[in-house]
């Protein structure tokens, strides 16, 4: 199932305290990975140089009948592994600064090579923050676009539940390890788009999520995608760390604006108002500025049947409403009102917010 090379890839993902750089240094020194295995005792010196004497030890030491029980392991537990030298490995990932020496995957593991765009941004959206991600999203989706993000709470979940609810693809980039999954309750989240999408990771199964590896993961994220939307984003978001990595590797961003008196959603306008972020005020914008094209069959047009129904429209085309404001603004009887709003919904041409609101 895998090379030699392969397997000495695994192998190294073995040794918790061996860090991506000295991984890195390592394979440098040598053609092949095998060939680290293979030298151990005679290249003792140089690799302990690197790697220091407690992770030499332990890979002088290390029972390689073992290696193949930590493989099936994996295989049992429905874990691909891919590695750089893989056919399987993702073109896109091949020149970025530092790309992942070895992938754990789940999933549909032919998404990592079809057209991707991230959807990230803050873990506490506004009302307005998860309409324009829902919106985002769906329409990527729905245009055979993969959603990326990162599978936290907040803009990154909504993404994955979002193209997952219109039957689109998703790719969930861990942190940690697949049992380690954060945060947990985002477990079933995953194990869904395990089932509909991929999930992966370059951390073996049982490491712990750090605050060093989220921001670390976001060069994947960035790395898989043709662009990356920020949909709402604070000034400190860790969702920067996923637009850096974006620019470094010479693709675009794009920014939705948002609030200008609301500090949570700040990080938007700042990066539209220094140029870091191309502005995007609908998906369509990104598809147009990437040269995607869009399916032929788009939207299915929604018959509106009655004049109560074109006035609440009208009415919430200013921006959200609660019951009274829009009882107020319409002129219409609660209860004519009430199934408007209800036939509207079932629609799906207005939504129903916390706190008794509603938007288009």
């Amino acid at each position: 199932m895998y090379s030699q090379n392969e397997k000495a890839i695994i192998w190294l993902s073995n040794f918790e305290s061996l860090t991506y750089v000295k991984t890195a240094k390592l394979l440098s020194l040598y053609s092949n990975a095998k060939d680290i295995l293979n030298n151990l005792e005679t290249d003792k010196q140089i690799i302990t140089k690197i790697v220091g004497y407690k992770i030499y030890n332990q890979m002088i030491s290390y029972d390689l009948s073992k290696l193949e029980n930590y493989i099936n392991s994996l295989n049992n537990a429905g874990i691909k592994c891919i590695t750089i030298e893989s056919e399987l490995y993702p073109e896109s990932l091949k020149n970025i600064n530092q790309p992942p020496i070895l992938l754990f995957a789940k999933g549909d593991l032919s998404l990592l090579n079809k057209t991707g765009i991230a959807v990230v941004g803050t873990r506490n959206p506004t009302s307005y923050g998860k309409n324009v991600t829902e919106e985002y999203a769906k329409f990527f989706a729905e245009n055979n676009i993969v959603v990326i993000s990162g599978l936290a709470t907040g803009v990154d979940k909504i993404s994955h539940e979002t193209a997952l609810r219109v039957n689109g693809k998703t790719i969930a980039v861990l942190a940690g390890g697949f049992n380690k999954i954060y945060p947990p309750t985002n477990t079933n989240l995953a194990k869904e788009i395990v089932e509909k999408g991929l999930v992966i990771t370059e951390y073996p199964p049982d490491v712990i999520p750090t605050k060093y590896s989220f921001p670390f993961r976001n060069r994947i994220i960035a790395g898989l995608s043709e662009a990356v939307v920020l949909t709402e984003t604070a000034l400190k978001s860790g969702s920067f760390h996923t637009k850096n990595f974006a620019i470094e590797q010479g693709k675009n961003v794009y920014a939705i604006p948002c609030n200008i008196n609301n500090a949570r959603t700040e990080g938007n306008n700042q990066l539209i108002k220094f140029s870091q972020a191309l502005i995007t005020t609908n998906p369509e914008d990104v598809f147009k500025s990437l040269g995607l094209a869009l399916k032929k069959t788009q939207k299915e047009e929604k018959i509106i049947s009655s004049e109560p129904e074109q006035i609440i429209l009208k009415v919430l085309s200013d921006g959200e409403k609660n019951i009274e404001e829009l009882q107020f603004e319409t002129k219409l009887e609660l209860k004519s009102l009430n199934s408007c709003l209800t036939m509207l919904q079932i629609r799906g041409l207005i939504k129903k917010l916390p706190g008794n609101q509603f938007s288009l």
